[in-house]
């Protein structure tokens, strides 16, 4: 559905035709001061929900702090973030102009000053929190300034006070956390309680699928439920309101082509009208009752967008999220049905981040293995790989009693080795010691065509770069050799391994920030018993290309090859016994 809008803030002489989805008009419409939306994947939740909030709260609290988190730092820089410049961009603000990202705002001369529009001819207006530091920070023509941060470094978001909070895949966020947080909405009531957005929020996710560790459904509790008159009565009025500012502008451009005074007279009248059904919305927006409005719908809002090719793709590859992910239906899966029945949330650490090394890096800037607080700079590095059209890389290091897989990589076709090697490289620079033992499958040993394989392949690519110099980096391959590791195996060797209950194995710990395809697929496998064999089912590597890193079984495998070495195998038999029941319901 079309719905036509103004496209910069303030102009009224520029008004232009934009699509919006029937969800996003609504809450565009309602403009409530709290907001919890579950909607379905692709449903624009970013750059078309949120954004035309951010935008709506720039406008109505001019000069205001506010915040946006996200659960980690890197999906805040290289998801969320994006995603907002592309919306704000799509609705008419130029970077420079309407805001700057992490500078100081600019100062004009008296001459370009002038020669801005007449709307833009204050900018910027004065924030009324003190800006110490710009990092991190938007900040809009209006004074309105806005701190991305992420609940992996706290640092980001504290000391500081806010008067509206935006959250995206708000499902991973821990209920303590983000209750911390909203502590932090507070203050400048004297300059921002009569707007109806001051000390709300805006979270968005898709639905939250309790059966994986590290996803959260708070969201969809501890609501009261909506009274139906009231909303109903408050989109009436917007859509009157609506229509009326859009009798004004066009009563205004036409006073303006003829400066005919009867014209004028009938622009004023319109202006009148649409002020006073302006304030009539914000009246009942202030309303308690009003407050707090809860959306959940499919992906199907946005089926225009999507195409029916989409959704006919993603039923018939039967994803196991597909329910959650693309229906918002609330999953009923038993934890049983996990081929990793061992993992738990005591396998994960959040505390992955050295504060002061990620000070050293802009918002932009891309991080490197400095911020990882648990890496030790001066030991060598292992690492597990897994080939194909996602190749997936699992990182590690082994320090006393502990095993910590401390960084996940990925790449997806037409990328491959040499890709991949590059984000090691890159990531990894600043490590003292350049030693890598690499573990992979054995499939990887293979002779090909060209008399290669890719497992040398890997070696060749971390030891020279794309212009064939030498980066430093030695490589032993640890998987010469090596025999089959079944899937059956691997159930057995897991749940010894992640039960904790040999003090001979090292105690499992998986960053759950800087591995997030890794815990998305280790918590996502099922099983498949085949001809009375446990397995592990394999069918969502056969999704599209783009969806394999969170939804796949892939990254789990780079896992397997990572931690199913020999003497580990061999402890964990010792534990186990000389074998294992062939009888699936056993072990």
């Amino acid at each position: 559905m079309a719905h036509r809008k103004r496209v910069s803030v303030g102009d009224s002489n520029q008004v232009g035709v934009h699509y919006q989805h029937t969800y996003a008009q609504i809450i565009s419409l309602l403009s409530p001061r709290k907001l919890r939306a579950v909607v379905g994947r692709g449903s624009a939740k970013t750059t078309e929900i949120q954004v035309d909030r951010l935008i709506k709260v720039v406008l109505s609290m001019p000069g205001a702090p506010l915040c946006w988190v996200a659960d980690t730092f890197s999906n805040l820089s290289s998801n969320i973030l994006p995603g907002v410049l592309e919306g704000l961009e799509r609705k008419g603000f130029i970077e420079g102009t309407h805001y700057v990202v992490e500078k100081e705002p600019p100062t004009f001369t008296a001459k370009e000053r002038s020669a801005l529009p007449k709307w833009l001819q204050k900018t910027f207006w004065k924030p009324v929190n003190k800006l110490v530091t710009y990092k991190r920070t938007i900040t809009f023509y209006t004074g309105t300034n806005i701190r991305f941060g992420s609940l992996d470094r706290p640092s980001t978001l504290a000391g500081a006070s806010y008067v509206y909070v935006f959250g995206d895949e708000v499902k991973y966020f821990k209920r303590e956390k983000i209750n911390n947080l909203m502590k932090a909405v507070r203050g400048y009531s004297i300059q921002f309680s009569r707007s109806p957005f001051y000390r709300g929020y805006s979270f968005t996710t898709d639905m939250p699928d309790t059966s994986r560790i590290g996803e959260y459904d708070w969201i969809l509790k501890d609501f009261t439920p909506m009274e139906t008159k009231m909303w109903v009565l408050l989109m009436q009025t917007a859509l009157v309101c609506d229509q009326a500012k859009h009798e004004y502008v066009a009563a205004k451009l036409e006073w303006e082509q003829s400066q005919s005074p009867a014209d004028q007279a009938e622009y004023l009248k319109k202006l009148r009208t649409a002020n006073l059904w302006d304030a009539r919305c914000q009246e009942l927006r202030m309303l308690p009752q009003l407050s707090t409005f809860m959306l959940l719908a499919s992906s199907y809002i946005n089926a225009d967008i999507l195409t029916a090719d989409w959704f006919a793709d993603a039923l018939s590859e039967q994803s196991a999220d597909f329910k959650a992910a693309v229906l918002s239906i609330k999953p009923s899966l038993e934890s049983g049905d996990r081929f990793y029945t061992a993992l738990s949330e005591s396998h994960f650490y959040f505390d992955s981040i050295d504060e002061q090394a990620y000070d050293t890096f802009e918002l932009r800037e891309a991080e490197d293995c400095r911020v990882l607080k648990h890496l030790d700079l001066e030991r060598n590095i292992e690492i597990g790989v897994d080939f194909g059209n996602m190749c997936s890389m699992s990182i590690g290091q082994e320090s006393m009693n502990e095993y910590r897989v401390v960084k996940f990589m990925y790449t997806l076709s037409p990328e491959g080795i040499r890709q991949l090697a590059d984000k090691f490289i890159a990531y990894f620079e600043p490590m003292r010691n350049k030693m890598i033992f690499a573990y992979y499958d054995r499939s990887g040993n293979a002779q090909l065509a060209t008399g290669t394989n890719y497992a040398t392949d890997l070696k060749h690519a971390l030891e020279f770069d794309a212009d064939e110099k030498k980066t430093g980096w030695r490589v032993q391959l640890m998987s010469r050799k090596q025999g089959n590791i079944t899937q059956t195996d691997e159930y057995y060797f897991m749940q010894v391994f992640m039960s904790g209950t040999s003090r001979k194995l090292p105690k499992l710990l998986i960053d759950a920030h800087q591995c997030k395809p890794l815990k998305a697929s280790l918590e996502g496998a099922r099983t498949q018993i085949t001809k009375g064999r446990i397995c592990k089912d394999k069918r969502s590597e056969k999704l599209p290309t783009h969806r394999l890193p969170l939804e796949s079984t892939n990254p789990s495998d780079s896992f397997k090859y990572l931690l199913m070495r020999k003497n580990l195998i061999a402890l964990a038999k010792h534990k186990g016994g000389s074998g294992h029941s062939p009888d699936p319901s056993v072990g």
